[in-house]
């Protein structure tokens, strides 16, 4: 339900407020270099970087959520060891795009007066809060990374109970949850900006 309600807001803006599609190639190239400004190396490896971190969280939430939203399911099986396989390679990518990432998203100032602003039910310059959803929602998103990770790390200890592991599976699927929802709402406010 709560990625239906995020994906048709995601429609609805597009709908209410359209961009113009890049028409020539140069203009997809620079979209492109959102990861990174250059053509060097580290560039080419944030990009790498953050194309694996989006494709393993995509997994991530197919081989998680897949089996309870088609045929009512926890996960198991091909799809357990799949998820269980490729969260270590999220974590790690995920940490690559906080490394690399992390300067060009901090709130500048502003930025901090512009979410004042919004904290304070005042009217906010639009100018103040041009850039302020997308660099909150990633660190949001990398926020919730840890909950989403540390939730299954300590379910696997025995020292919890089996209560306790009862209620790290439920935190661990509703962060996952969010942090998937934060990461399509993150990623559409990045295309916005580049096809201002």
């Amino acid at each position: 339900m709560s990625l239906s309600l995020v994906l048709a807001g995601i429609g609805l803006h597009w709908l209410i407020s359209p961009l113009r599609l890049a028409k020539r190639e140069d203009e997809w190239r620079s979209c492109w270099k959102c990861c990174g400004e250059t053509d060097s190396a580290l560039a080419k490896l944030n990009r790498l970087a953050c194309v694996v971190a989006l494709a393993s969280l995509t997994v991530l939430f197919v081989t998680g959520f897949g089996g309870r939203l088609l045929f009512g399911e926890a996960i198991h099986g091909y799809s357990l060891m799949m998820h269980v396989g490729l969260a270590p390679v999220f974590v790690i990518s995920a940490g690559v795009v906080l490394v690399a990432w992390g300067h060009r998203c901090r709130l500048n100032g502003d930025d901090r007066q512009g979410l004042a602003d919004l904290l304070r039910l005042r009217g906010a310059n639009p100018a103040d809060t041009a850039d302020l959803g997308w660099k909150l929602t990633f660190w949001l998103a990398m926020l919730l990374i840890v909950p989403v990770s540390l939730s299954m790390v300590l379910g696997m200890f025995q020292i919890f109970g089996t209560h306790g592991q009862e209620s790290l599976l439920s935190i661990h699927q509703y962060t996952a949850l969010v942090l998937t929802l934060v990461t399509l709402i993150h990623l559409h406010l990045l295309i916005r900006r580049y096809f201002k």
